[in-house]
């Protein structure tokens, strides 16, 4: 997560290029275990461009392009019950960071309580559509490639400008396209969002902490097991799924910072942006 410092300088230079174009005239698991055993191990789908982001839906995951069918690529299966924590751990980080593309959710509290949420479609390649829910309000994201895209509403821009102290900028950035540095997912500690590769290192990185497996548990309809590192700073609890590739279905990240909650399916399935209309940037 970025700081409040990055929110600033970023939001700063939104209202310095819209009024540019202004003057010129020219967007738990279910924890209920069922039987836990526990072990340790030393340290070892599109989004068209929409006029209000309030009417966006995030599919469960995005189709092909019209007269296609792209089928999800095939993952690596293997016994997940057969392995020792620090094996389940190496095995689901390496399972994961092999995919192409999934659909996350991101959740968290804001430095003052107020619950922000991220849905997003994601490829490896930087493809990606989504929003953000904040402050009551929404934004639209779409990024193609590494060029970012973002249109928010009132109710989101007053939630962004008051975390840097001018909520009065809120009615100059509200309801446009913003493109590039203007719509960078940094300043609001969403970044994750739209880079698959760093949303998994987020989660399955290895700080050689404790590793503790318990459940199996049903979350979001599947069995898992939960698999826990501990270390000085935190825990991240991984639910991998028991049955078929060792893959994080739910992650859970405690300490040093606000707990964040990642989910992550329809693995493999192709994401597929459309370049929005009237950007500013």
């Amino acid at each position: 997560m970025n700081h409040k410092s990055t929110c600033t300088a970023v939001i700063a230079g939104l209202v310095a290029v819209v009024l540019a174009g202004c003057t010129g005239g020219s967007g738990a698991a279910d924890d209920k275990d069922q039987g836990a055993r526990v072990k340790e191990s030393a340290p070892a789908q599109v989004l068209p461009s929409a006029p209000d982001p309030a009417s966006i839906h995030v599919p469960t995951g995005a189709p092909g392009t019209p007269g296609s069918s792209t089928p999800a690529e095939p993952l690596p299966t293997g016994p997940t019950l057969q392995l020792t924590p620090l094996e389940l751990w190496q095995r689901t980080s390496a399972v994961m960071a092999g995919q192409k593309s999934a659909s996350l959710t991101i959740a968290f509290r804001d430095e003052q309580g107020h619950p922000v949420r991220a849905e997003s479609s994601v490829a490896a390649n930087g493809d990606c559509v989504g929003r953000v829910s904040a402050g009551g309000g929404q934004a639209q994201v779409i990024h193609i490639g590494s060029t970012p895209f973002l249109k928010g509403d009132a109710a989101f821009w007053t939630w962004a400008t008051v975390r840097k102290g001018d909520p009065d900028d809120a009615r100059l950035l509200s309801n446009r396209w913003l493109k590039g540095s203007l719509a960078q997912l940094g300043a609001y500690d969403v970044d994750s969002m739209c880079s698959l590769p760093e949303a998994i290192s987020n989660v399955t990185s290895d700080f050689d902490g404790l590793k503790q497996e318990r459940g199996p548990f049903t979350v979001a309809g599947r069995q898992v097991v939960s698999l826990t590192q501990t270390g000085s700073t935190g825990t991240v609890t991984l639910y991998v799924a028991i049955s078929g590739p060792a893959v994080v279905v739910k992650a859970v990240q405690k300490g040093g910072s606000p707990t964040v909650t990642t989910t992550f399916k329809d693995l493999g399935r192709p994401v597929h942006p459309k370049l929005p209309a009237g950007v500013t940037g």
